[in-house]
């Protein structure tokens, strides 16, 4: 029996602290080529790639959801996350799910073509923001609309599947990834992390400059939507003190601002753990 853990991230930076968490409980990367994943994955994700028409695509920075963006390992179990840009991909979560759960169906009948059971599990990441973590959970059932509910922090076998999900908070039940990371990443960088957060506060632009800018021959302008993040923007400023021009997924991979004994003792991380298990 192979066990298969689907994750649903809405970014790359949710991936990159739960490869960290992971790591620290044994699971490995997962360098097999798509062609040496197990049966059936390999043939799955060989017709998805294959299936995609580039012709019909834009030139620039491509996403492809159904392709898991990392792969890791631990026994006999391949963690498995997808890469969704952002909280409101319904539809990309749909065809996600469709993907793998079209394959469990397929791999019931091992008896006749030689393919290995696998067990599936899928868990959900979001950031509970302004929302709440209950009303997180309350959306994402009604999303799924399984013939159970599903909870956070917790795995429930239903409908012969096992599902959950993690919403990330502060205490007060609101909040974000970062928060996590900055208490994770401020341990004992107390002087670095106040100096980072006076550069930016002495710095602070008007809103205007926190938009894109247009420059072009025909106007010269800014777009409408606001794009600073004081929090994603204090990690990247302390981590170009080790990782120059990197994205904040890089500092959150590398950066030994996040330390094994922290992550050891987190009641995130260990929460988060215990889903994988």
């Amino acid at each position: 029996m192979t066990n298969i853990i689907i994750s649903f991230c809405e970014g790359h930076h949710d991936i990159a602290f739960l490869s960290r968490v992971l790591q620290i409980n044994e699971f490995k990367p997962y360098k097999n080529k798509i062609k040496d994943f197990p049966t059936p994955l390999n043939t799955l994700f060989q017709q998805k790639l294959a299936s995609k028409n580039i012709s019909d695509s834009k030139l620039g920075f491509q996403t492809n959801s159904i392709i898991p963006a990392v792969a890791l390992y631990k026994n006999n179990t391949v963690a498995l996350f997808h890469n969704l840009n952002g909280d409101k991909r319904e539809m990309e979560r749909k065809e996600i799910l469709d993907m793998y759960q079209n394959l469990i169906g397929d791999s019931e009948i091992d008896e006749f073509t030689s393919t290995p059971k696998i067990q599936f599990r899928f868990i959900f990441f979001f950031d509970a923001d302004d929302i709440g973590v209950d009303l997180r959970v309350i959306e994402l059932n009604s999303e799924l609309n399984l013939s159970e509910k599903i909870n956070h922090n917790r795995i429930s076998k239903i409908d012969d599947h096992e599902w959950g999900c993690y919403i990330f908070h502060k205490e007060e039940d609101s909040g974000d990834l970062e928060d996590i990371l900055l208490d994770l990443m401020v341990k004992d960088n107390e002087s670095i992390f106040s100096n980072c957060k006076d550069y930016l506060q002495t710095n602070e632009l008007s809103d205007n400059r926190r938009r894109a800018y247009i420059c072009t021959s025909e106007k010269e302008d800014y777009k409408s939507h606001n794009n600073y993040k004081n929090k994603k923007s204090l990690i990247s400023v302390a981590g170009q003190l080790q990782f120059s021009g990197s994205n904040n997924s890089v500092i959150i991979s590398n950066s030994d601002y996040i330390k094994k004994s922290d992550l050891e003792v987190n009641i995130h991380c260990l929460n988060i753990n215990g889903l994988f298990s």
